[in-house]
C-alpha cells in the first residue's frame, strides 16, 4: 500500500445557471457575483463560468493524504474510501513542481471531475500504483 501527501486535491461540480436560480443556497448571490466578475470566492468555494458557459463550483484541499491499498479498486482520501474513475479519464501532465492527475470521482450522487497534483518526488511511484488500480477496475468489468 502507498501513502502520499498531495499538494492539491480539488473537485470540480459544474451546474447550469437555472440551478443557481432554483436550487443553490444563496444562488441568486453567487450568481450575480460570478456575472459581474465572472469568478468568485464564497465560503470556501470558488465559482466561474467555464468555457462551455455553465458554472463551476470548485472545492481545492491542500496536503491532502491518500493511500492506495494493494488489490483495491478504490483509493483512500482523507481517510475515506473514494472510487476514482481511471476507466474514464486518467491523464496526467507534468508541470514544474509536479505532476496533475486529471480524473473523475463517483460519489452517491454523482461523477465529479477531479484533479490531484502530487510533487515531483513522489509522482512516479503514485501514478504507476494508479495505473494498477485501473486496471484492476478494467479487469472487474469482465468478471462475470
Amino acid at each position: 500500500m502507498g501513502k502520499y501527501k498531495l499538494d492539491y486535491f480539488s473537485k470540480y461540480y459544474f451546474y447550469e445557471e437555472d440551478d443557481f436560480e432554483n436550487k443553490i443556497e444563496e444562488g441568486k448571490y453567487i450568481l450575480e457575483q460570478i456575472k459581474t466578475s465572472n469568478r468568485f470566492d464564497y465560503k470556501g468555494h470558488s465559482y466561474k463560468y467555464t468555457k462551455f458557459g455553465n458554472i463551476s463550483q470548485s472545492d481545492t484541499k491542500r496536503d491532502v493524504d491518500m493511500e492506495i491499498p494493494e488489490n483495491s479498486i478504490n483509493v483512500i482520501i482523507d481517510n475515506k474510501e473514494c472510487h476514482l474513475d481511471l476507466i474514464y479519464k486518467f491523464e496526467t501532465k507534468q508541470l514544474e513542481d509536479h505532476v496533475r492527475v486529471t480524473t473523475r470521482i463517483s460519489e452517491r450522487n454523482d461523477d465529479v471531475s477531479c484533479l490531484i497534483y502530487i510533487n515531483n518526488n513522489q509522482a512516479k511511484e503514485c501514478i504507476e500504483e494508479l495505473e494498477k488500480v485501473k486496471k484492476l477496475q478494467e479487469s472487474n468489468m469482465y468478471i462475470k
